[in-house]
């Protein structure tokens, strides 16, 4: 049986150390899904999936992690500015992602 918690997972993208924070607390609405790059807390990439995911994907696989980075990079987020701040109300649109194979 899967224990939901908050895990911390550390990536490496690109040569550039990330911190991700998936919480998948019971008490919560949603999973909540942080991006830090290692070098600031200010600047983050905030995705929220809903629970249903947990059957589709197991966000707290590298490989996950590291799809998910790489997406919040090629759509904008610039992780080495120290107030970039982005979130994702539903981030299962982003399942394809996360279910495609490279």
């Amino acid at each position: 049986m899967k224990l939901f918690a908050k895990e911390i997972k550390k990536v490496v993208v690109d040569n550039y150390l990330f911190v991700c924070v998936i919480d998948q607390r019971p008490d919560n609405e949603f999973i909540s899904f942080k991006i830090y790059p290692s070098a600031t807390k200010t600047s983050y990439y905030l995705i929220l999936f809903s629970w249903k995911i947990n059957w589709i994907a197991n966000l707290c696989e590298p490989m996950v992690c590291t799809k998910l980075i790489k997406h919040g990079i090629s759509s904008g987020w610039d992780y080495k500015n120290k107030h970039a701040v982005v979130e994702i109300q539903n981030g299962d649109v982003l399942i394809n992602l996360l279910d495609s194979h490279e």
